[in-house]
């Protein structure tokens, strides 16, 4: 943020000169946008006129703007934010009016400064634009030059009633007078700033460092001596051998139990087959067969009662309630119960048609899987629906999404 606005704005020292620089900055602007015959021709209650026929800026804003400006400290965050968002910081004119005002001396007291033409005249001046041309009898365009000219206006003034107060003192604690003033033209010896610390000259000849010697690593302190005398040979004993008959005296012989054999259970014997004219009583204990009422029982259990008729089933499948169909979804019918599936894809409307088996006496429940595209998620979208041979055809529909 230490650009050249914030150096500009922090040699202005009190709220007298930042008025004379305002005032010098809008006299300057005004006379280098129209030419130098018309600058008073472009007065506040002009720009005030052209923000509100633009419908730029409202009746509140501007009033809140007026209040605003009333105090010192926003005076000068609004100078430092003109300076910034017109580009006028990098103008050399500038820095000479900030020097001219620095070196003025005035106690009168602080007259307002006209802001509006002077934000008008300052981006007019960035987008090379003549304030000529700005008539509040024919409004610009909101996409033309002018136009352009008139919103960066507008939304400065906003930026200045936007700021929270927090925001405020934080900016201003960080544009308060340094002391250092801006020269206009080139640094001289008067206009460096001072050092309040002498300078250590440096010294003409390199001195490297004392080396240190430490008490541990000194050679006065350790000495190495080597010995008087060779150590006397090692001398070697015979050989050890440990026989079987050390190790039996010692440890009893182990004993080895028998060896373990496993055998095969005899199988037994296949039944005999029973001749035609047999009868078994249920749950006999001769055999390990299940009785035959338990055996009639069982297949009677796995077939359906009663007769066996077939129904229709449309599944819908779209991607909004009532909207068009998707085509080429994929579809699975199956119905565990009566060993039922069928599986297909939907056509260009939407429909997947099937004919299934049902019972007449009563219904069947078939499990509906709907396999949705990859680009609409991609998962498996299941429904349970039961037919009966009452009607000749059911509808399922299946919807991505409820409303459009």
């Amino acid at each position: 943020m230490d650009n050249q606005s914030t150096r500009l704005v922090r040699s202005i020292r009190d709220p007298q000169q930042v008025a004379d620089f305002g005032r010098r900055l809008a006299e300057w602007l005004i006379a280098e946008m129209s030419g130098g015959d018309r600058a008073s021709a472009f007065t506040e209650s002009r720009a005030r006129a052209l923000l509100r026929v633009t419908e730029a800026v409202d009746d509140p804003t501007l009033a809140d703007f007026g209040r605003l400006m009333a105090d010192a400290t926003a005076n000068r965050l609004a100078v430092y934010d003109l300076l910034h968002d017109s580009g006028l910081a990098e103008s050399a004119e500038i820095a000479g009016f900030v020097a001219a005002s620095a070196a003025a001396t005035t106690t009168a007291e602080t007259a307002a400064l006209p802001w509006l033409p002077l934000a008008v005249a300052a981006f007019a001046w960035k987008r090379e634009y003549p304030l000529s041309q700005l008539d509040p009898a024919a409004p610009p365009d909101p996409f033309s030059p002018a136009g352009n000219v008139l919103r960066e206006t507008a939304q400065f003034l906003r930026q200045q009633t936007q700021r929270s107060p927090t925001e405020r003192d934080r900016l201003a604690r960080h544009l308060t007078f340094t002391g250092r003033v801006v020269a206009s033209g080139p640094a001289t010896m008067e206009t460096l700033p001072r050092l309040d610390t002498p300078v250590v000259p440096a010294p003409s000849v390199y001195r490297p460092p004392v080396p240190v010697r430490y008490p541990e690593v000194s050679r006065e302190t350790l000495s190495v001596e080597p010995p008087a005398a060779e150590p006397p040979p090692v001398r070697r004993g015979e050989p050890l051998i440990i026989t079987d008959d050390d190790v039996q005296a010692v440890a009893p012989p182990p004993q080895r139990q028998p060896p373990l054999r496993v055998d095969a259970p005899p199988s037994p014997a296949p039944p005999s087959p029973l001749p035609p004219s047999a009868v078994i009583m249920p749950n006999s204990p001769v055999t390990n067969r299940p009785s035959l009422s338990v055996q009639s029982r069982r297949s009677s259990s796995r077939r359906p009662t009663g007769g066996m008729k077939t129904t229709k089933l449309r599944v819908l499948v779209q991607q909004v309630a009532e909207g068009p169909g998707l085509y080429g979804v994929q579809v699975h019918v199956v119905c565990r119960r009566v060993r039922a599936e069928v599986a297909g894809t939907t056509n260009a409307d939407g429909h997947f048609l099937c004919e299934l088996p049902v019972k007449e006496t009563e219904g069947l429940t078939y499990q509906v899987e709907v396999t949705w595209p990859r680009d609409l998620g991609g998962d498996v979208e299941r429904k349970a629906i039961t037919l009966n041979a009452d009607r000749t055809e059911f509808k399922l529909p299946f919807y991505r999404q409820y409303r459009a």
